[in-house]
């Protein structure tokens, strides 16, 4: 009975000994590995977003100032006009 009982432990050290932890190893390097390319990437299009961002605030300003140039081209415009008018007006025939 004791035979018996040793020969199982053994066995049981022999099979567990034998087992395949390099493989496991590799998968858990590779899903490392794998999450630190996926961390990089989200790094880059963090950065990404907020140059975009910044780059969309400067051309809202410069739309603002183009607007702000074409009302003011326009009221000079109306004034030119009013004034062509008016001269217009004084020579009757």
């Amino acid at each position: 009975m004791l035979i018996k009982k040793i020969a199982l432990i053994a066995i049981a050290i022999t099979v567990t000994g034998c087992a395949n932890n390099d493989g496991l190893e590799e998968s858990v390097s590779s899903l490392t590995q794998k999450v630190d390319t996926l961390t990089n990437k989200i790094n880059a299009l963090t950065d990404e977003v907020a140059s975009i961002k910044d780059q969309q605030s400067m051309n809202n300003e410069s739309i603002e100032g183009v607007k702000s140039s074409v009302e003011s081209a326009k009221s000079s415009i109306d004034i030119a006009n009013e004034r062509m008018d008016n001269i217009a007006s004084s020579y009757k025939k």
